[in-house]
């Protein structure tokens, strides 16, 4: 592979099991249950769409606009403070494949401002030539779109990329871009549909440098 692509959010951090936290007392306050199912198929989707998922899923949420703005305010917070655990070998992993001269590349919904502040914070940004955004996109996972616009920035074909992701939305936005996409196993459950759309699913990324460099050995 000569460029890897990473989403951000459960797949290089442990930020989901965090979002899904302050989701669950949020709509608590309202009386209703935010399954944790519920939550997974969401998870990947821009924060644009959560209302109308959100909604669809519970009915009207009077209050939504507010618990959705203090969503965002305490989500700024914690990334401001870097509160979320980089995924196990996760370091390890883009140290190797610096020293096969891989072009590693960010493509996540969250937005640019947010996503390098997170990377920063987390001490990874040295490790990414560039980065695909949220507010880049029009259409957001798991619509290919964002996936394409990393093919034509990575300037490689198709099946010279290899894609990380933690989640159904972001593995169906690589995969039907053209792409091989692995499944990282933090907070999304893998399903049978997950398990037929990825190449091989690892729970952290000491998992995948074990396969690696065992495979290259």
């Amino acid at each position: 592979m000569k460029v890897v692509l990473f989403d951000l959010d459960g797949t290089l951090i442990d930020s989901e099991r965090y979002y899904f936290s302050i989701w669950r007392e949020l709509m608590a306050r309202e009386g209703d249950c935010l399954e944790k199912d519920f939550y997974q198929s969401v998870v990947g989707s821009p924060t644009s769409v959560l209302k109308t998922l959100f909604q669809t899923h519970f009915g009207e949420i009077p209050m939504f606009d507010q618990l959705f703005e203090e969503f965002m305010d305490r989500r700024k917070r914690a990334q401001k403070n870097a509160v979320f655990p980089v995924t196990e070998g996760c370091c390890e992993y883009l140290d190797y494949l610096a020293g096969k001269e891989v072009i590693c590349g960010i493509v996540t919904s969250s937005y640019k401002k947010e996503a390098e502040r997170i990377l920063e914070n987390t001490s990874l940004a040295s490790y990414f030539s560039f980065g695909v955004y949220g507010d880049q996109v029009s259409k957001g996972k798991p619509d290919p779109e964002i996936y394409h616009k990393a093919i034509d920035i990575a300037c490689h074909p198709a099946d010279q990329i290899l894609v990380y992701e933690d989640s159904p939305n972001g593995i169906l936005s690589a995969v039907n871009a053209g792409l091989s996409c692995v499944h990282i196993k933090n907070f999304v459950d893998p399903t049978l549909e997950i398990e037929r759309l990825v190449e091989s699913s690892y729970t952290d990324f000491f998992e995948v440098l074990r396969s690696v460099t065992h495979s290259s050995s």
